[in-house]
């Protein structure tokens, strides 16, 4: 039994030191998306759309409904 009367799994709880960089988020990099190509003159909806999904990995419905979420947040 461990200290605190549970069970000694020999898991350390203690954090690790080390910390890797987080890799950026898909809400991330479909925001950086978008910023980027709404500067751009003539840019359609559907094309960034088709951004995100090569870019960011998202799905078709998933792209479209992170357009609406991050052109309602940036305008």
């Amino acid at each position: 039994m461990g200290s605190e009367g549970k069970p000694d799994t020999g898991v350390s709880t203690t954090p690790k030191t080390e910390k890797k960089p987080k890799a950026p988020t898909k809400m991330e990099i479909a925001s950086a998306i978008y910023v980027r190509m709404s500067k751009q003159k003539d840019m359609t909806r559907k094309q960034i759309v088709e951004q995100f999904v090569a870019e960011a990995k998202l799905s078709a419905a998933g792209a479209s409904t992170y357009y609406q979420l991050i052109k309602a947040k940036l305008g």
